[in-house]
């Protein structure tokens, strides 16, 4: 079965030649192979045949369809091969097990595209109606309002040359209004999205038994002292990119004006940047942009729990940007505290990575399109939805090597 990506046409220009019939035909056959190669990976758990063909065709419409990856949509590219009805049943009444393939597929690609790192990336998804399940009010800091929207954690292995999503948590408020609530398990609900996000992460390690590696995230938007503390209470060398006004305590009685009150981690910073240094700065632009980088020691501030109290001490503040009045552009918190600046920096670059690259294409291949109030449903999509990222991964791998 040929399938064709809705992925945008690079156009290979070469002596000034433009060669995209040949191009084209390059991109398909190798995205034949990708989905060659994960099928019988991830369709292997679908112990009926039915399954297994409604499981490719599903596949074949979130990679060729436009537009939204709507099960509509989806069977309207299909044609007369399957009914909208047949598909609806597969993704939300249906009794395959979305966990065996989304673990299968996983453990194939930690093999075949090995991490460097892991990154947490949250994601806001707007919904018009309360229906939808882990629809909730929450606020966007990108429209400065409260929205009705769902919020999603995904988890993604990430390398210099490869980003792929490994897992995805749906966030399920205590008091949620809308969704299926009798589908859903207990412990998949937290009152927080910060509890999601570590969640999020240690299940997924459980469950792929994911090799060590640093974890990355961008927790700007998030309560950053809960996450440090989090991660570190897990027992993870994790960084992580901070609001400019969060609180810490510096820890480094040569830093001007020390002292036992906290401060905001912009002001923190500003008193370090005496000891900046000139380094590439790749997260921040191209790859042979300099800028200035300054590291401080901090704490956390006690929050009166034990929670927070254990990630007190021992922590990296690392102030990074091109100079001039906006420095630093951006704050990172780290506990890896005796690691060199470019190993820090390199884990800041593949964290960009899944805003960059990994977040664009996940949204092609229908990341955001699911509509229903199933949390089965939910997460079935975005495990088919993984298996077509993948494919256009695979193939993009295969393309450059």
């Amino acid at each position: 079965m040929t399938l064709v990506s809705s992925e945008p046409n690079c156009v290979d220009v070469s002596n000034g030649l433009v060669d995209r019939p040949r191009r084209d035909a390059t991109r398909r056959a190798a995205l034949d192979q990708s989905v060659a190669e994960l099928s019988p990976i991830a369709f292997a758990s679908l112990s009926r045949a039915d399954q297994r063909r409604k499981g490719l065709l599903y596949l074949r419409g979130l990679l060729g369809a436009t537009g939204r990856k709507s099960v509509r949509n989806i069977a309207a590219f299909l044609g007369d091969q399957v009914s909208d009805q047949g598909l609806h049943h597969f993704i939300n009444d249906s009794t395959w097990e979305w966990g065996t393939m989304r673990d299968a597929l996983g453990r194939h690609l930690v093999c075949r595209l090995p991490p460097q790192a892991y990154a947490l990336h949250p994601m806001v998804i707007p919904k018009s109606g309360t229906h939808s399940v882990g629809v909730a009010r929450t606020f966007s800091w990108e429209r400065g309002q409260a929205i009705t929207a769902q919020q999603v954690i995904g988890v993604w292995g990430v390398s210099a040359r490869t980003v792929c999503p490994l897992n995805w948590w749906l966030h399920l408020p205590f008091n949620r209004p809308g969704g299926d609530r009798t589908s859903v398990p207990h412990e998949a609900r937290s009152a927080i999205p910060e509890d999601s996000v570590v969640s999020a992460y240690l299940e997924t390690a459980s469950r792929l038994r994911l090799p060590h590696r640093p974890v990355t995230l961008n927790a700007e938007r998030l309560d950053g002292i809960r996450m440090a503390a989090k991660l570190s209470a897990a027992g993870l060398k994790h960084i992580s990119r901070i609001a400019k006004d969060t609180w810490l305590l510096p820890d480094d009685p040569t830093l001007p004006g020390w002292g036992e009150s906290p401060l905001q981690a912009s002001q923190i910073a500003q008193l370090a940047k005496m000891g900046r240094k000139r380094v590439v700065l790749i997260p921040l632009g191209a790859p042979d942009a300099t800028g200035l980088v300054a590291a401080v020691r901090v704490r956390l501030p006690t929050r009166g729990t034990t929670e927070h109290a254990h990630g007190g001490g021992g922590f990296l503040l690392l102030g990074i940007g091109r100079g001039g009045v906006q420095w630093p552009e951006e704050l990172w918190l780290t506990n890896m505290t005796t690691a060199d600046h470019a190993a820090l920096l390199r884990l800041v670059g593949l964290s960009r990575q899944v805003e960059r690259y990994g977040v664009p294409r996940a949204e092609r291949v229908g990341i955001r399109d699911f509509v229903g109030r199933s949390f089965a449903g939910w997460h079935r999509h975005a495990t088919l939805t993984s298996v077509a990222y993948a494919a256009t991964e695979l193939t993009e791998h295969r393309l450059v090597t």
